[in-house]
């Protein structure tokens, strides 16, 4: 019901403004219908940026060349032949060129589609770097395309640009694009498929363990800004009907830039009133740049000076409210009326016959000259809760990390269900059906409860990542996205979080962002779960909760388990059977009991002839071996 009702609410609102953009031209001169086109353009130009650098979080300073190659694709497939004869003064226009002519719709999609192939050949290489590398990197391929437009007159007409451009841009046209930028971008973002994109910002680590090939994720985002920025860039070249390759200078991306930090980085709705304050502004301001009189005052204008003025103003808005306008809020119908939790429903997990073995078969891992571990073997069977322990520097952590794909084992061999897996990436050792939880906590802090379960189930979605563009014209996807959000809302429930799947999870208590991690792993429908560390910076009374929980774990979600950990008494307590490293080494195995009276376990922890008396008691290892507790 409030999907009904927010789509009529929306719906009421773009034909209220449909009609508004009718009457403009009957009360507003032009300068100011000039605007309210500069306005959609710049919109549509922050949308396809926060795209890039808000919401998947890649630095970009390359939006101008991608701008400039949209404006020059666009304008000389709609300037006419004659034209273009009597513009190409310095050297003779590619005779191919010279006919080439196409109605302006069609060079607005040819325009995205070109800055979106090149922003894919950039994407390639340069997504490898990360922070002010990236940066610095798109920044270089925005110059290198502005001096290649001044230094290929019969392509481009050089540094003496495109003059004459036909007008196409209305503010129908402008607001048009915009409007089907802004549906596509709001179903796509609204879809579980936004949720990896902002996963991929908050964690890249934890989303490859979620089974996100990251990298993938990350070309197809930026590839897909650039197509917004040459749509965005072929638009302005049609409303000033004139370029040069000085328009796109690294001050265009500037001026991007500081509508996404006004609106809020990573919130659509901050990019539009980020384009409505930043355009308007810009102009008001031009006043200060002329001779300004008081009475008999004058003060001169200074050119320059609304640029001056409004970096003072935009300084402001970072100290005070560093977040932008909205930070990342998004404006919803909701607000207005009072909201309604849905309530949860419980269903059965899925029950599946499987052979469910881990072989670890003389597994060593070297970095350098240093080895980390040394020929580990062993077998883990299907509903096994085992243990993996060791003094610090042991090769635990190691040893999970290739397990889960983090690292290429240097020689050995992995099985998992029989199926080799030793050399996958992480995202495809989750594929596998495994899934892990880390030492310190990795969540996305600044997606919900709810959202971060959301993001663990996209390795078992089926619908491919273009069908949330337009979802009402495949509506699988949106069948499908229900279905993850009800599985998602019964893992909360089963996992006591149910309560909080509004809240951010960077807002949420100690033990509750454990047991949420555990539910992001869980929405993998993993075979088998890592646990790295569980009991960590828990009190006594919890860690004995957690040792029920995870038998529950098991028993309920028909998993396997391998944990370290450093409390003994969850160790001993919990484990069907432990295995021990020391100094990469695989020292012993057995049940808790076995392991308790090993000579080379008790040595390992307290040292050589430490064994002497044994058996030693639990609680003598867990007070005298510091590691332990």
């Amino acid at each position: 019901m409030n999907k009904f009702r927010n789509l009529l609410l929306t719906i009421i609102a773009v034909i209220l403004f449909a009609f508004f953009l009718d009457k403009a031209p009957d009360f507003m001169n032009g300068y100011w219908l000039r605007i309210l086109n500069l306005i959609a353009i710049n919109a549509i130009l922050a949308l396809s940026l926060n795209l890039i650098y808000g919401i998947t979080g890649m630095f970009s300073l390359g939006h101008a060349g991608f701008m400039a190659i949209g404006a020059y694709v666009s304008a000389l497939l709609i300037i006419p032949a004659a034209q273009k004869q009597s513009m190409w003064i310095l050297e003779d226009i590619y005779p191919w060129l010279l006919n080439l002519n196409t109605p302006f719709v069609i060079s607005l999609i040819i325009a995205g589609l070109v800055a979106a192939f090149f922003g894919w050949l950039i994407a390639l290489p340069v997504l490898r770097l990360g922070g002010d590398y990236l940066g610095i990197a798109t920044l270089g391929f925005a110059e290198i395309i502005r001096i290649l437009i001044t230094n290929t007159p019969r392509l481009t007409n050089g540094s003496l640009g495109l003059k004459g451009i036909p007008a196409h841009a209305t503010l129908f046209m402008s607001w048009g694009c915009l409007g089907i930028v802004l549906l596509c971008m709001v179903c796509m973002l609204r879809s579980n498929f936004g949720g990896v994109l902002r996963a991929v910002r908050d964690d890249e680590v934890a989303a490859k363990m979620m089974g996100v090939n990251t990298f993938r994720v990350r070309v197809l985002a930026f590839t897909l800004g650039c197509f917004g920025g040459g749509l965005g860039g072929a638009l302005m070249g049609n409303l000033i009907t004139t370029i040069d390759p000085k328009m796109f200078m690294i001050t265009q991306t500037y001026n991007i830039l500081m509508i996404i930090v006004v609106g809020g980085l990573g919130s659509v709705t901050g990019s539009l009133i980020g384009s409505v304050l930043v355009t308007v502004m810009l102009e008001w301001l031009r006043f200060v740049e002329n001779p300004i009189t008081f009475g008999s005052f004058t003060i001169p204008g200074i050119p320059g000076m609304r640029m001056v003025i409004f970096s003072l103003l935009l300084i402001i808005v970072i100290i005070f409210r560093r977040e932008g306008i909205m930070g990342m809020r998004e404006f919803s119908w909701d607000i207005f009326f009072p909201k309604r939790k849905a309530k949860a429903k419980h269903d059965e997990s899925e029950s599946q016959n499987y052979e469910n073995v881990l072989e670890l078969e003389n597994i060593k891992l070297q970095f350098g000259g240093l080895s980390a571990i040394e020929d580990l073997s062993f077998t883990i069977k299907k509903g096994e809760i085992v243990g993996l322990i060791g003094p610090n520097g042991a090769g635990k952590t190691s040893a999970f990390n290739v397990v889960s794909g983090f690292y290429k084992p240097t020689s050995g061999s992995i099985k998992f269900l029989g199926k080799s897996i030793g050399g996958l990436r992480p995202d495809e050792v989750c594929k596998a059906g495994m899934s892990r939880t880390f030492q310190n906590i990795r969540l996305f802090g600044n997606e919900t409860v709810l959202q971060n379960v959301m993001v663990g189930s996209w390795v078992r979605q089926k619908n491919p990542w273009f069908m949330t563009l337009l979802p009402f014209l495949f509506t699988d996807v949106i069948r499908e996205d229900a279905e993850i959000r009800e599985r998602s809302l019964n893992l909360l429930a089963q996992l006591g979080l149910y309560a909080f799947a509004d809240e951010k999870a960077s807002s949420l208590p100690y033990g509750a962002q454990r047991r949420l991690e555990i539910a992001r792993a869980l929405g993998t429908r993993p075979k088998f779960l890592l646990l790295d560390e569980p009991a960590a910076g828990m009190n006594p009374q919890e860690s004995a909760e957690l040792m029920n929980f995870i038998r529950r774990l098991r028993d309920e979600f028909d998993l396997t388990i391998l944990l370290i950990e450093h409390d003994m008494k969850v160790v001993m307590n919990v484990c069907d059977y432990i295995h021990v490293l020391d100094q990469g080494v695989h020292i012993a195995q057995g049940t808790p009991d076995e392991i308790k009276n090993n000579i080379k376990v008790v040595e390992a922890y307290l040292g050589a002839g430490a064994s002497e008396g044994l058996p030693v008691p639990e609680k003598e290892l867990k007070v005298t071996g510091g590691d332990l507790s």
